[in-house]
């Protein structure tokens, strides 16, 4: 009963951060996010992301703003997202793709 329980709780509560949707062994998603209109080429590209693991330790930075920044992106052109899933919880990955124009 404990296992069933401690099952159901594990569902409700860890697929908030997993994309629009998630799979309960495994999933891989991206998904889009904000444009900031067409007359920005988007000749660079980076990627940063935040993990969690076990729903007890979290990491990383994967704000937009920092991207742009660290890559040396002066006109932000799209925001896309990225997320990985694994085991309902046991894994989690979401990721923010920045691309634009590099100064």
């Amino acid at each position: 009963m404990k296992l069933i329980l401690l099952s159901l709780t594990l569902l409700l509560v860890t697929n908030c951060a997993s994309g629009p949707v998630g799979g309960l062994l495994y999933s891989d998603i991206k998904y889009p996010g904000t444009t900031n209109g067409t007359d920005i080429k988007s000749n660079t590209q980076a990627e940063r992301c935040i993990y969690n693991v076990l729903g007890i330790i979290g990491a990383g930075n994967s704000g937009a703003g920092q991207i742009a920044k660290d890559n040396k992106i002066s006109r932000i052109s799209t925001i896309d997202y990225r997320s990985l899933n694994v085991l309902v919880g046991v894994f989690r990955m979401q990721c923010t793709v920045v691309t634009g124009e590099k100064e």
